[in-house]
């Protein structure tokens, strides 16, 4: 009999599929997250992963079904279960707005099960809303938020502390404490160390192949920048192109591959026109406008020396391309910038070089917070700002790259140093077993607590905010079906079709049979086909509006209510 993994996934296509969605660095981490656990799997355990769409339902299983454990099992749901959170304990989705979540669950039953989230990128209106909302939420210490990064739990722990002494002041409460929930622990990102590019080849090996292959001189020194190409939104490349020209005064032969994807023609405009500054650097571009596939990527970290990424954007919170050179067995030479930090030993498996930000100097929100807060300056224009406050220590890279340039067993021992790093804290097997160990944990402290009290809901629901707008209620549980009136047919016309397939999820055709075929039409046969309240109760209602049903003489909604137990999903 299959055991439940201790976790239900909630998937949605957006989150991880990175063939139909633009590139980004939380759907390629969700890619592997969800890999790593289905790898991970004990004898005889069941993983539950939840989508939306059919389509999605049919990527995420290409995605996971060549990773899965020999002795696990995989089932993908489409649509929210609250059965199948209950069935593994916890519901894990990838965002950190738990307090969205909690609608959910049950507000009278909070033990029902765990909820727990994990963080990307925090800079945006959005997400920082999203982490005050969390001290009003009903969430207990039964719930978590995974964060990535030191950098990024201070920024969560930063968002809830303002928002209680909003709360304080506003209310004159001095002693008002946080509630105890949700936890904040601290779990990394992760990527499939499975190397993809000549596995079967040494690192000596499969460098020499993909510099081949790329046109590189097998002396280069070959510096590597793996990610989003954005100058507004990551790291502006300038610095390094000045540091890179430096070192190719004295040295020839060094080479940039820039690998990544530039979200338009203009970016890579403003990029090209900037590399035409620095004739004696070389420069190789992989992907560009049109994203670099897997194989690419790891052949570009297969070609390099060193790997950098000199960020300087409050949009970067961990550093996914960090982890991806580490397993390539490169040295890092990056920015001491967020979360980078926790990934880079000093002077053993790399460099951080010293980042200095006028943000630091403010005293509270400046005009540009406040337009950005108003929607009167856009999310882009917003990080690339700030951006242009952020320096990057030149003299501190340039030292970093020129001791690698010239110490090739120090390379090579910052090399070994990166991939050992990798396999201690990064790898698919280390944050499956920490994400199981936290899932563990919260079930513990859930089955345990008998003192929380129960908390009302995060928000009024339209049900009780929009009470006294209609004359009376709709709680008819039977109708009859009306010889004379609308064809059940006209349930496929444009008006109403689309409606219809979100509460009758794609069933429309088996509906007007039924409707062809009877005299009268219960929530009870409603649910039969599989549609449940309040869904059957709403399609009851729709089919009188439109005048293919009708209550009987004399009747009024609420006189055809017959008692009927359904059961929620």
């Amino acid at each position: 009999m299959n055991s439940h993994y201790p976790a239900a996934l909630f998937l949605p296509g957006e989150t991880f599929d990175t063939q139909s969605h633009q590139i980004l660095g939380r759907r390629v981490a969700g890619r592997h997250f969800a890999q790593a656990l289905a790898s991970n799997l004990r004898a005889g355990e069941l993983l539950t992963a939840i989508t939306i769409s059919e389509s999605d339902a049919w990527t995420l299983q290409q995605a996971l079904v060549r990773h899965l454990a020999p002795s696990g099992k995989l089932r993908i749901q489409r649509g929210l279960s609250m059965k199948v959170a209950r069935e593994a304990g916890n519901l894990h989705v990838p965002a950190p707005d738990l307090s969205q979540w909690c609608q959910l669950r049950p507000w009278d039953e909070p033990r029902a099960f765990s909820i727990t989230g994990v963080i990307h990128t925090l800079c945006s209106s959005q997400v920082l809303n999203s982490l005050e909302d969390l001290v009003l939420a009903p969430l207990y210490p039964w719930d978590a938020l995974v964060c990535t990064s030191r950098a990024g739990r201070k920024v969560v722990e930063r968002c809830m502390e303002e928002r209680m002494e909003l709360l304080r002041r506003r209310f004159n409460q001095p002693d008002l404490a946080r509630p105890p929930g949700p936890l904040l622990p601290i779990i990394p990102l992760t990527v499939d160390a499975r190397q993809a590019y000549a596995p079967e080849l040494s690192r000596r090996e499969r460098r020499a192949r993909a510099r081949h292959a790329l046109g590189i001189p097998a002396e280069n020194f070959v510096v590597a920048f793996v990610g989003r190409l954005s100058f507004h939104s990551k790291a502006h490349p300038q610095p390094l192109y000045r540091v890179l020209a430096k070192l190719a005064k004295h040295t020839a032969g060094i080479t940039l591959i820039e690998c990544g994807h530039a979200f338009n023609e203009q970016i890579i405009a403003a990029y090209d026109e900037l590399q035409h500054s620095f004739d004696g650097l070389n420069f190789i571009r992989v992907g560009g406008s049109k994203p670099a596939g897997e194989d690419e990527k790891w052949e570009a970290l297969a070609a390099a020396d060193v790997f950098t990424s000199p960020a300087d954007n409050l949009q970067e919170t961990f550093g996914l391309s960090l982890i991806e050179a580490m397993a390539a067995e490169l040295p890092l030479v990056v920015s001491d910038w967020d979360g980078y930090r926790d990934l880079v030993t000093p002077d053993v498996s790399g460099f951080l070089v010293p980042t200095y930000d006028v943000l630091l100097t403010l005293d509270g929100a400046d005009k540009l917070e406040v337009l950005y807060r108003l929607g009167l300056v856009d999310y882009d224009m917003m990080i690339g700002i700030r951006s242009l406050g952020v320096i990057v220590d030149e003299e501190a890279l340039e030292r970093s790259l020129t001791i690698l340039l010239r110490d090739s067993e120090r390379r090579q021992g910052m090399a070994e140093a990166s991939l050992q790093k990798y396999n201690d804290n990064f790898s698919g097997k280390v944050v499956a077993e920490q994400y199981r160990e936290l899932w563990g944990e919260l079930s513990k402290v859930r089955e345990s607590d008998e003192r929380s009290r129960n908390l009302s809901r995060f928000h009024g629901s339209y049900a009780s905010i929009f009470a006294h707008h209609a004359s009376t209620s709709f709680e008819a549980s039977k109708i009859i079906i009306d010889d004379d009136g609308t064809p059940p047919e006209w349930l496929n016309s444009a008006m109403v079709r689309d409606f219809l397939q979100f509460l009758l999820g794609g069933q429309i055709p088996q509906l007007i049979c039924l409707l062809e075929s009877k005299k009268s039409l219960s929530i009870a046969e409603l649910h039969a086909l599989g549609i449940k309240a309040p869904e059957s109760r709403m399609l009851l209602a729709a089919l009188v509006k439109f005048g293919i049903g009708r209550l009987g003489m004399g009747a009024t909604p609420d006189s055809l209510s017959d008692p009927i137990n359904i059961e929620d999903e």
